[in-house]
């Protein structure tokens, strides 16, 4: 006689043959889920380089913005070097007036260069490196950079260096009302008879169409050239900076600044 364990299992074999196969679901491509050797939410890799367009359709966006960048920078440059001439022949009428010699405008070049030896706390330290009022151009003192901490030759209240002359800013101009904005004077020139902005360009301000000087070595809107706007981060993670006319980008703590693979945008990466 058979065991009753024999017989269950005898049993459990047979129920096995008779009942259906179950059907296999075949696995979708869509269902496949590439794996990373990191989890995703300790990167932004994943989404920096999840984009809705392709890197050639990204890359020839870029080439488009920075070719319209150059050609804007272009006109301005040629904007700003019409206004250095009309400046030059300013400066050349007014030394006329004044009788000033190519040697006096020697010797007044040789004097700034000495007076940036000298270190300075107040304006009455640098006066006193001044020998003679032939020194210094028509208008001009000897002044104390707050920044820098050395003399440099300035102007008097009203007035704006330019190419080693102390400009005064005109208020009106063949009936316009010229106004004023810092870091640079309005002009009155014989041959236009219109108001011009003159920027202190040695110090890297230039002039924009709407009658102002900006820096286009800090700022981001005008970096480099007037109308160079510093792209922002590809993954919107940081802020753009301009340094020394230079495009920045600057990462928050605890990320890391990246360059996209196709080589065309920043990003901050760990965010």
């Amino acid at each position: 006689m058979p065991s009753i364990k024999s017989c269950l299992a005898a049993f459990a074999l047979a129920a096995l043959a008779i009942s259906p196969l179950a059907q296999a679901t075949p696995v979708q491509a869509n269902d496949l889920v590439r794996r990373s050797s990191q989890p995703s939410f300790y990167t932004n890799e994943a989404l920096v380089e999840r984009s809705t367009e392709s890197r050639k359709e990204s890359s020839a966006r870029v080439k488009r913005a920075k070719l319209a960048a150059a050609k804007k920078a272009k006109r301005a440059m040629a904007a700003q070097d019409e206004s250095q001439a009309l400046l030059k022949r300013h400066i050349d009428e007014m030394h006329a007036r004044e009788g000033v010699t190519k040697r006096d405008l020697e010797r007044r070049a040789i004097f700034a260069r000495a007076l940036k030896r000298y270190r300075c706390g107040t304006d009455r330290v640098c006066a006193k490196a001044v020998t003679s009022a032939s020194d210094l151009p028509s208008n001009g003192r000897a002044v104390c950079n707050p920044i820098s901490h050395l003399c440099a030759v300035g102007c008097a209240e009203g007035f704006t260096l330019q190419n080693g002359a102390c400009i005064a800013n005109v208020p009106t101009c063949g009936g316009q009302v010229c106004g004023s904005t810092p870091n640079g004077s309005f002009i009155c020139p014989s041959s236009t008879n219109q108001c011009t902005l003159i920027c202190d360009r040695a110090s890297g301000y230039m002039a924009t169409a709407d009658n102002t000087c900006i820096s286009i070595r800090s700022s981001p809107d005008n970096c480099g050239a007037v109308g160079n706007v510093c792209p922002g981060s590809y993954n919107g993670v940081g802020s753009s900076s301009c340094r020394n006319g230079v495009c920045r980008l600057n990462c928050p703590n605890g990320t890391t600044l990246r360059r996209t693979l196709d080589g065309s945008s920043l990003y901050c990466y760990g965010a």
